[in-house]
């Protein structure tokens, strides 16, 4: 029976390949050196990965309670941090997971109704980043792309991040795309993760070296018999179809100007 994973386990990503099997031999060969520490109700706090590879070996696991002292996410981070040896792309993530954490017992210290758990002030919000990111020593600007990945990120797009294949940075830009356009672009591995990356970002730049060679000028409503414009329209279409855009306004008595030479 697969023992159940509290939320603080999946702070850190799983081992995965010759890493994972060099542990199973370990544990295979010489036993399970370290107990896995769950919490009162058996969930596990500590040791997943040790959990898993006990199960691959056919040892038997030994567990140990936590004696519930200090902070979850604290005892997390003591245990994993050193032991564990990632690049910042991956220390992003933990960051962005302990920051969610973070938030929620704020917010349970404050008694705030989980109806309301959508509200949470963005200072409140932001100063979880921070103390998150200074805790792995990351930037917020890293942070910032790891919360957008594990939001809109598909799972192989946060898995690619989480091996160390693909930085976050990379995984973020990628994560703008349907999911189903994630998850094929991530079944052909992290070249064509990259390849769709460097395509969003050579589109970015063509729509952006469009939009200073379009003239900026100002549509204005012009009704009949008005001797002057009574006010200024904001138009937001995408960057090809700005011209087209601006013909189907005048033709429904707006007028293009481009501002007087000086």
């Amino acid at each position: 029976m697969n023992r159940e994973l509290h939320p603080v386990a999946n702070l850190f990503p799983l081992m995965q390949g010759a890493a994972f099997q060099e542990l199973v031999e370990d544990i295979r060969k010489n036993g399970l050196r370290e107990s896995i520490l769950v919490d009162s109700e058996g969930r596990i706090i500590d040791g997943r990965n040790r959990y898993l590879a006990c199960l691959a070996a056919a040892v038997e696991p030994r567990f140990e309670v936590w004696d519930g002292e200090g902070s979850l996410a604290d005892l997390a981070l003591s245990l994993n941090l050193k032991r564990r040896h990632l690049n910042e792309s991956q220390r992003a993530l933990v960051a962005a997971r302990l920051a969610k954490m973070m938030e929620a017992e704020a917010k349970k210290r404050r008694g705030v109704r989980r109806e309301l758990a959508a509200n949470v002030q963005p200072t409140s919000r932001r100063r979880s980043a921070d103390e998150a990111g200074a805790t792995v020593n990351v930037s917020a600007r890293l942070i910032t792309y790891a919360i957008k990945v594990l939001r809109e990120g598909c799972a192989e797009l946060v898995a690619a991040v989480e091996s160390g294949q693909l930085p976050v940075s990379t995984a973020a830009r990628l994560a703008a795309l349907p999911k189903a356009e994630q998850t094929q672009a991530a079944a052909g591995g992290p070249a064509e993760l990259l390849r769709q990356a460097r395509q969003i970002r050579a589109g970015v730049n063509q729509a952006a070296g469009a939009r200073e060679a379009w003239p900026v000028g100002i549509l204005t409503p012009v009704p009949p018999g008005a001797p002057n414009p009574p006010g200024v329209g904001l138009l937001w279409v995408p960057t090809d179809g700005l011209p087209a855009a601006v013909e189907a306004l005048k033709a429904r008595g707006f007028r293009y100007e481009l501002p007087a030479a000086n």
